[in-house]
């Protein structure tokens, strides 16, 4: 691909989750050619049939990209000192932590270099193959957006527990000056269910209710935990995309999720 082809080429980002497929392409050079669209899923079918019906109704089929990044949303992760990371290990590692399932999986990674460890996770494997059709992709998983996150915008406080909630997925990931104490997901779609499993971490770590921070992002679940969180934890702070990520045609786009907000801003 040539220059000339490459700064015409748009980024491609898609967004991989049981209940729906977020797609966002923009050209680098235009932001103002942002374009966004969500496909709902159907639970009667597969994730990879799914896939192939959003695909086609998205429009986006048949066309050339610069960069291509998807996101597969999912609570199954596990992470390993970079030291020990070794991709012919991968299958065992991910198995020992999650039980095999009917469904075939490829195993994919992502290095946080800043915090020296890898976090490993899975994507159906008929899916993945059907991603390879569409061209060369970097796949990403939520934990490390976040994480991404969290090192480019670092909190001054001394601990703080970020609580990403983004539909019915939860991810908690535990920081002291910097360093990750702990990363875990889990699926809910109950805030006092979120609520609880959150102060048992919280209780777990021995951090204080009057001093530590809790930082909460996502979407609405994250607003009706704050409203509940309030009655335990006294500093809470909310992540809002249109304050922390000023004079940007995303923050137009309702409801976009806010690991794909980031992904795209943070790059």
């Amino acid at each position: 691909m040539n220059k000339e082809t490459t700064q015409l080429s748009p980024t491609l980002s898609i967004r991989i989750s049981t209940d729906g497929f977020c797609f966002c392409t923009y050209l680098p050079q235009q932001p103002d050619s942002v374009k966004y669209s969500y496909h709902e899923c159907d639970e009667a079918t597969s994730l990879s049939a799914n896939f192939a019906t959003a695909w086609e109704e998205s429009g986006l089929a048949g066309r050339k990209y610069n960069n291509i990044q998807v996101i597969v949303s999912t609570t199954e992760f596990t992470t390993i000192p970079a030291e020990y990371d070794n991709s012919e290990e991968y299958e065992t590692i991910y198995g020992s932590c999650f039980p095999a399932s009917e469904k075939s999986v490829k195993i994919l990674s992502n290095r946080l270099s800043a915090h020296n460890l890898t976090v490993l996770f899975a994507i159906d494997e008929e899916l993945h193959e059907s991603l390879c059709e569409i061209g060369e992709v970097t796949y990403y998983s939520p934990v490390s957006i976040i994480m991404g996150f969290l090192t480019r915008y670092p909190r001054e406080e001394k601990r703080v527990l970020t609580a990403y909630l983004q539909g019915e997925k939860s991810l908690l990931i535990a920081m002291e000056e910097g360093r990750p104490l702990l990363m875990n997901g889990f699926a809910s779609e109950e805030t006092q269910d979120q609520l609880y499993y959150l102060l048992c971490i919280w209780n777990e770590l021995e951090f204080s209710q009057l001093e530590d921070t809790l930082l909460l992002c996502g979407d609405t679940h994250a607003d009706a935990m704050e409203m509940s969180a309030k009655n335990f934890i006294r500093n809470i702070s909310r992540v809002n995309p249109r304050e922390q990520f000023r004079s940007n045609l995303l923050n137009k786009i309702e409801n976009i999720p806010f690991d794909l907000q980031t992904l795209l801003l943070c790059e």
